[in-house]
């Protein structure tokens, strides 16, 4: 059984990506490269069929610093296969981001002015950023040869911050950073010395954050991706109750339109069918888990009569709840 069922519909699809660079090798053509002594540098400009933008890239010993700035035509789902060995910091100034793998426990959801810390070692799985809007994100690849070398791998704070699925806001310490990053005009040495300067003290901040700044269940200022992931877990911590879109609207705070619109953008389902169907899947394990009597697990999940259970089991699996249940003794 599928962790999420996704729409992938109307998206660009592309499969077994090494890395981020071999993704613009196929999304983008280099424009413009500069081999300077102490730093690469090159330029990317989205193909027409994708989108339109570009992305900048900096490598110096072995950091690599992307600056993306682009608008797709539709959503690009992106499925890597890496083994490289990177820690790699996000920096979501504009637009929405997904980022999902087996190794966690839940989707990791960025969106605009959202940051996330990560090792990137063998990471299998899928990353999704929404098209027809703008997107803006500063991506920093650190290897353990740059972490080490300022003994920064063993500090408990770092350790905290790269073990923990969780977002943290860009604050404006860190977004006049990121500015200062994207718009210095130095070359050489310089612009080397200002960058590794400026990616160290992205990492202070982000590490100093961590204990500092509070991690709500429902912020009441998050962003209408993150409302809609709210609704999909109400929901499924609620099965015994049926909400209305009203209901669930006023539960996050999000327009009922936009969440409707949304909703069915990111699960390819209506929420009223995307709740008949772990309904359904959660029915199946108590059949098979437990004694609970056919009228007990219909109350369970939200069902006013067994009657009507037994009819919706039947149409979503082809049989009722007893055939189910007797085909397992």
């Amino acid at each position: 059984m599928n962790k999420k069922r996704r729409d992938y519909k109307n998206c660009e699809i592309l499969y077994v990506a090494q890395s981020d660079e071999e993704v613009f090798q196929t999304l983008a053509i280099e424009m413009e490269r500069k081999n300077d002594p102490f730093f690469q540098f090159n330029k990317q400009v989205l193909l027409p069929k994708y989108g339109n933008g570009c992305v900048l890239s900096f490598c110096f010993d072995d950091v690599i610093l992307s600056i993306c700035r682009f608008k797709l035509t539709k959503d690009l789902i992106i499925h890597y296969n890496n083994d490289d060995d990177y820690t790699q910091l996000t920096f979501v100034v504009d637009g929405e981001k997904i980022i999902s793998s087996t190794k966690f426990k839940n989707d990791i959801l960025l969106e605009s002015q959202d940051s996330y810390i990560a090792n990137t070692n063998n990471f299998k799985g899928t990353v999704r950023i929404s098209g027809l809007k703008p997107f803006k994100e500063i991506r920093i690849k650190l290897p353990s040869t740059f972490l080490n070398k300022h003994g920064i791998t063993n500090e408990l704070n770092f350790k905290k911050i790269v073990e923990t699925d969780r977002t943290q806001p860009i604050t404006n310490d860190l977004f006049s950073i990121l500015i200062n990053l994207e718009s210095s005009r130095l070359n050489g040495i310089s612009k080397k010395i200002f960058m590794e300067a400026k990616v160290l003290e992205l990492l202070a901040i982000q590490m100093g954050n961590i204990d500092t700044i509070c991690f709500n269940k429902y912020r009441t200022c998050m962003g209408s991706i993150k409302k809609v992931y709210a609704v999909e877990r109400f929901i499924k911590e609620n099965l015994s109750e049926n909400y209305s879109v009203k209901n669930l609207s006023n539960e996050v705070g999000l327009n009922e339109k936009v969440l409707k619109i949304e909703f069915k953008r990111i699960f390819g389902v209506t929420m009223s069918e995307y709740a008949k169907k772990v309904k359904m899947e959660k029915s199946e394990v108590l059949l098979i888990n437990t004694q609970l009597t056919i009228y007990e697990i219909s109350d369970a999940i939200g069902y006013k009569n067994a009657t009507h259970f037994s009819a919706a089991f039947k149409k979503y699996f082809g049989e009722t709840p007893m055939q189910f249940r007797n085909k397992l003794k």
